[in-house]
C-alpha cells in the first residue's frame, strides 16, 4: 500500500522525491561530506558522505522490505546521529511513511513509552527502527512492554553489502514522506502528513529567503525528530547540497557554549534555535569563554518555535558582538508543522524589525502604532515576510472572513508547503486545512497576529488567549513580566493560563524557580503578582513555583500551557511553593512574621506570634506595606484596619483566616 495525499501540490525541484535527490548526490558527489556528528558535542566527530548515506539508507530499505511487505508506517526511534538519518531516509527508500519519535530520556521512561504507544497506535505502525542501545525499551519487561509494541529492526546491526538488493519504490511527489506528530500531543496525538512535494517546495522557498547554496554550513543541536531540526537542519541541507554539523540537544543544554564553538570551528553560516536558546547562551557562557568564539560567518541566526523577544535579541547581540556576531544576522521567523515548517522569515541580513504598539489597544484586539517611549507601549518583533509562493492572510477566527488592517485575527496560510492533512483524521483535517472561501489548499493555524508593511507580527495563540473582564491577555506577555520580576525565577520557565473563579476567569501563573534559593520563594511569588499587576493591570489569583526544568514544553521549547494546567490539577508538578497553600491562619501567621521581620530588620526568631505589631515597632506606614505584601501573597484584599486593630500577630492571622473561609 502506498500512502498518498490527494491534491497535494508539486515542488520546484527537477527531482520529485528526496530519494531521487540523495541518489543523484550519491552518484555525482559520493565523497562529499553530507553530515558531521559531534557525539560529545565537541571533538568526537564522525562525518558521513553522500555515498555512505545512500548505502546505509538502502540497507534499511531492504530490511524493511523483508520484515513487512504492507508498507505500513514505521516508527524511527533513534538518538540523534547517523542511525537516525539512515533509518529515516531508509523508510523513504522503501516507500514507507517514516514516523520520527523522541527517544526515551531521563527518568521518565514510562512517560516516553506511553507516548510511543499512542503514536504507534495512531499511525498503525508495525515496525520500529531503532538501535541496540534503545531496543531495551521495547524488549519484554521494558518500559514499552504493553499493548503489543511494534517489532524492532535494529539499524546498527544491518550487514554491509545488503544494500545491493535494494530496488527503487514507485514513489511520487504526492506520496506522504513522513508523519510529523504535533509537539503538544497528549492522549490524542495528531500526525501531520508531509509529502515529498511539500518538502521540496519548502526547501526551495527557504533557500531563496536565506540565500542558501552549496557553500552554506548548518550547525544544529535541535532534536532530529522535530520539524525544526529534521527539516531545517537535516533535509534542507540534503536538498540544497550543503554540509550540516549536528550535536545532541543534551550536549547543548549541558554546555550552551558548545553550540557557538561548533559554529566557530566549522564556520557555520546557518543555525536556527528557539528564543530560549539565545538567552541560555548569554547566561551560561563566561566572558573568558566568549573570547574563544568567532561568529562572523553566522549569516542566518534563525529565531523561531516560540515568541521572539526583542530584549533577547538585543542581549545576545551585545554579548557576542566582540565575537563578530552581527545583529543583522538574526532572522526571526514563524512556522508550524502543518505548513511543513517555515511560513515567514527574512529577508536575510535585515535583522529584527521592531514595532511599538499601544498595549491597551492590543488587549482589545486592535493595532495602534505609538512611539516606543510612550507609557503603555508594547514592543513587538516581526516574524519576517511570507516565503516565496506562500500567501498569508489575517482572518476572523471561525468565519474565515478578512479582518480590517488594524485588527488582530487568525493567521491563515496557503501555498505548496501546506501539508496534506492529519493522518487518518479526515474530519479534523477538513476543518483545519480548508479555510472557507479559499480555492487553493490552505491552513487555519490557530495563531493570532497581524500584517504590517508586508511583515507578519505574531501576537499569540487563539486557544491560549486569556480573557478577563473583556480584555484579551496573551499568556507569553504575562510570562515575560513574571520572568523578569525576581532573580530566583528561571527565564523562559513560566506558564500563564486561565481557570474558573468565583468572579469569572482567574489567572494562574506556574513558574520554575531555582531549587537552591528556597528563602526567596515567597518573595518571588509576590514579585510575580506585583509585576503582572503593574504592567498588565491584572490580578494573579494563584502563583505556583515548581522545580527547574519541570515545566511541560514541546520538543522545540514551546510552553505546553494546557498540559501544565492538567498536570497542576492532577498534582503531577514538583511544587516548591504555592500561594494557594497560604490560606489557613497558621500559614498566614508564618507569612506575617516573615514580613514583619523583613520590614523591621529583625531576625525571624525575634518576631513572636503573641506580640502586638506596635510592640515590634511597626507603625501605620509599615503596616500598610505589610498589608500590601500580604495581599500579593494571598491574592486577595487584606484590610489595613485588621492589622491595626487586632492585638497580636496571631489574632491578625486568625481574623484573616476567617475572612478567607
Amino acid at each position: 500500500m502506498r500512502a498518498q495525499a490527494q491534491g497535494a501540490p508539486g515542488g520546484n525541484s527537477p527531482e520529485a522525491t528526496l530519494v531521487e535527490v540523495l541518489c543523484r548526490r550519491a552518484s555525482d558527489q559520493a565523497e562529499r561530506a553530507a553530515y558531521t556528528f559531534l557525539h560529545d558535542g565537541e571533538d568526537a566527530a564522525e562525518t558521513i558522505t553522500y555515498g555512505a548515506l545512500d548505502a546505509r539508507a538502502r540497507r534499511v530499505a531492504v530490511a524493511l522490505a523483508h520484515r513487512d511487505g504492507t508498507r505500513a508506517p514505521a516508527l524511527v526511534l533513534c538518538a540523534p546521529g547517523p542511525d537516525f538519518v539512515a533509518a529515516f531516509l531508509g523508510c523513504l527508500y522503501a516507500g514507507v511513511v517514516a514516523v520520527p519519535v523522541p527517544p526515551p530520556e531521563g527518568r521518565d521512561l514510562a512517560g516516553s513509552a506511553a507516548r510511543l504507544r499512542r503514536v504507534a497506535a495512531d499511525a498503525g505502525a508495525r515496525l520500529v527502527l531503532t538501535t541496540r542501545s534503545l531496543s531495551r525499551v521495547l524488549a519484554p519487561g521494558g518500559a514499552a512492554d504493553a499493548a503489543a509494541p511494534p517489532a524492532a529492526v535494529i539499524v546498527d546491526d544491518l550487514a554491509a553489502g545488503s544494500e545491493a538488493a535494494w530496488r527503487p519504490s514507485a514513489a511520487a511527489a504526492t506520496d506522504v514522506a513522513f508523519l510529523q506528530y504535533t509537539s503538544g500531543s497528549t492522549a490524542a496525538p495528531r500526525g501531520v502528513m508531509v509529502t515529498h512535494a511539500n518538502l521540496l517546495a519548502h526547501g526551495a522557498c527557504v533557500a531563496a529567503v536565506l540565500a542558501l547554496d552549496a557553500d552554506a554550513v548548518a550547525v544544529s543541536w535541535l532534536p532530529a525528530y522535530h520539524d525544526m531540526g529534521l527539516i531545517g537542519t537535516l533535509l534542507i541541507p540534503l536538498q540544497i547540497g550543503f554540509r550540516s554539523v549536528q550535536m545532541s540537544p543534551l550536549a547543548f543544554l549541558e554546555r550552551p557554549g558548545r553550540w557557538l564553538r561548533a559554529i566557530t570551528r566549522y564556520r557555520g553560516t546557518l543555525s536556527p534555535a528557539p528564543n530560549f536558546a539565545y538567552d541560555l547562551a548569554v547566561r551560561r557562557t563566561s566572558a573568558e569563554e566568549r573570547r574563544t568564539f568567532a561568529l562572523g560567518t553566522w549569516r542566518a541566526a534563525m529565531n523561531g518555535a516560540e515568541p521572539v523577544r526583542a530584549e533577547t535579541c538585543e542581549r545576545f547581540a551585545a554579548a557576542f558582538a566582540p565575537c563578530g556576531f552581527r545583529r543583522q544576522a538574526f532572522v526571526p521567523c514563524y512556522g508550524l508543522a502543518e505548513a511543513t515548517l517555515m511560513v515567514t522569515g527574512g529577508p536575510v541580513g535585515r535583522g529584527p524589525v521592531r514595532l511599538a504598539v499601544d498595549g491597551a489597544a492590543l488587549a482589545a484586539g486592535r493595532v495602534a502604532v505609538v512611539p516606543a517611549a510612550r507609557g503603555g507601549a508594547r514592543v513587538l518583533i516581526a516574524s519576517g515576510q511570507p516565503v516565496p509562493g506562500v500567501t498569508v492572510r489575517i482572518v476572523e477566527p471561525g468565519s474565515g472572513a478578512p479582518v480590517p488592517p488594524d485588527a488582530i485575527g487568525e493567521i491563515s496560510v496557503a501555498g505548496p508547503t501546506v501539508a496534506a492533512g492529519y493522518w487518518r483524521r479526515p474530519e479534523e483535517s477538513a476543518g483545519v486545512f480548508a479555510a472557507p472561501g479559499d480555492e487553493a489548499r490552505s491552513l487555519r493555524t490557530g495563531d493570532l497576529g497581524f500584517l504590517r508593511d508586508g511583515a507578519l507580527f505574531v501576537t499569540g495563540r487563539y486557544k491560549d488567549l486569556i480573557v478577563v473582564r473583556g480584555r484579551n491577555h496573551h499568556p507569553h506577555d504575562l510570562e515575560d513580566a513574571a520572568a523578569a520580576a525576581h532573580p530566583a525565577l528561571r527565564p523562559g520557565g513560566g506558564a500563564a493560563f486561565a481557570c474558573s473563579g468565583a468572579d469569572g476567569e482567574a489567572v494562574v501563573m506556574v513558574h520554575e524557580v531555582e531549587d537552591d534559593d528556597g528563602a526567596a520563594w515567597a518573595a518571588a511569588a509576590a514579585a510575580i503578582r506585583d509585576a503582572v499587576a503593574r504592567i498588565h493591570g491584572l490580578t494573579v489569583a494563584r502563583v505556583v513555583l515548581i522545580a527547574p526544568r519541570a515545566l511541560p514544553k514541546t520538543t522545540s521549547g514551546k510552553v505546553r500551557r494546557n498540559a501544565c494546567r492538567a498536570a497542576l490539577a492532577a498534582a503531577r508538578l514538583p511544587v516548591r511553593y504555592d500561594t494557594a497553600a497560604v490560606t489557613g491562619a497558621a500559614a498566614i501567621e508564618a507569612c506575617l512574621c516573615e514580613l514583619v521581620a523583613e520590614v523591621r530588620g529583625l531576625s525571624r526568631a525575634a518576631v513572636r506570634r503573641d506580640a502586638p505589631l506596635a510592640a515590634l515597632g511597626v507603625d501605620s506606614a509599615e503596616a500598610a506595606h505589610v498589608a500590601a505584601q500580604l495581599e500579593a501573597r494571598l491574592g486577595r484584599r487584606v484590610p489595613l484596619a485588621v492589622l491595626l486593630e487586632q492585638p497580636t500577630i496571631a489574632a491578625v492571622a486568625a481574623a484573616l483566616g476567617e475572612v478567607q473561609a
